[in-house]
């Protein structure tokens, strides 16, 4: 059965809490619909380990590879 790759495509996309630098040691990926969500950067309530809260984390830049 063939599948239509195309019109199910997803990025991952690469998050950190809002307010702190790429440095930072808390980070999260998940997978974003492109699709609907083009040019919008995301917001998601997850949970922060190091502060043991709940808070927001925003989309930025997957770091390189070096």
């Amino acid at each position: 059965m063939a599948s239509n790759s195309g019109s199910r495509r997803k990025d991952i996309v690469y998050l950190i809490p809002e307010g702190e630098t790429r440095d930072s040691h808390t980070y999260h990926y998940t997978l974003q619909k492109t699709k609907s969500l083009k040019g919008k950067k995301v917001k998601f309530r997850k949970y922060n380990p190091v502060k043991r809260i709940h808070e927001m984390f925003v989309e930025v830049k997957a770091p390189g590879h070096n």
